[in-house]
């Protein structure tokens, strides 16, 4: 069943780099359809122009924020005025807020203690204290380029294996709740849990994943807590995840 949470995505430009924006949005639209797609940043003195060559092919408005002392918390003040504004017009659910700065940690538990979701998008480098403000958070990464090594002699290409991703929140938040995972302690063992994910995903497979099992995968998810019973092994969203209504 379709997810039909209203999703604002907002963009720290310069302190986001512009072509992490695929990996931003993907994480983003699991939530949702993304009502506001919005990048801040002094583009005009240099700052977070990455987003301005990423504004047309992924439908998002780049907001110049002018900073006369050329202070980067400017475009920060105006972010968290849009969100408070889009969140007193109840026209979003959910707010994603793109960034790695600890600053927004007080946006985010205002929005929170306003009844809304908020999804942190950032680095590996965000502070712990933004990190744990949020409902959930997700680490993206730039990409790679990969170097061209031309040889006299053709080579035989080894056999492609799927790059490993994380399983993505909403997918196992489907599941916990089919599970009745609302209702008493929550925990459940990862066999029953597999049976779950194939039941809201029928196509889902841990190889697509480029995981050798469930286990494996599903450890790659800082949301989850684990628990050793008897001769199993039993697994339940965190008490500050909560299961999304589909």
């Amino acid at each position: 069943m379709a997810i039909h949470h209203r999703v604002a995505v907002l963009i720290d430009a310069e302190n986001v780099p512009g072509d992490m924006a695929e990996p931003v949005l993907r994480e983003a639209r699991a939530y949702g359809a993304t009502v506001a797609r919005r990048a801040y940043g002094d583009f005009a003195q240099g700052r977070g122009t990455g987003w301005l060559v990423a504004a047309a092919a992924h439908a998002v408005d780049t907001i110049q924020v002018s900073s006369p002392n050329k202070a980067k918390n400017f475009s920060d003040m105006r972010m968290t005025i849009d969100a408070v504004e889009l969140m007193f017009a109840n026209r979003a659910d959910v707010f994603c807020l793109v960034s790695s700065d600890g600053d927004f940690t007080p946006l985010a538990i205002h929005l929170r203690g306003a009844g809304k979701r908020v999804v942190g998008i950032g680095t590996k480098q965000t502070s712990t204290s933004f990190r744990q403000s949020c409902d959930a958070f997700h680490v993206v990464s730039q990409p790679t380029t990969v170097p061209v090594v031309t040889t006299s002699k053709p080579q035989a290409k080894p056999q492609e294996q799927p790059a490993k991703q994380r399983i993505s929140l909403p997918l196992l938040s489907k599941a916990f709740k089919r599970l009745g995972a609302g209702e008493g302690d929550g925990w459940v063992s990862l066999s029953t849990l597999g049976v779950a994910l194939r039941e809201v995903e029928p196509n889902f497979t841990v190889k697509s994943y480029g995981s050798a099992s469930l286990k494996k995968l599903l450890l790659q998810e800082p949301s989850l807590e684990w628990q050793p019973r008897a001769n199993k092994v039993v697994v339940r969203l965190g008490p500050a995840i909560a299961v999304i209504s589909t």
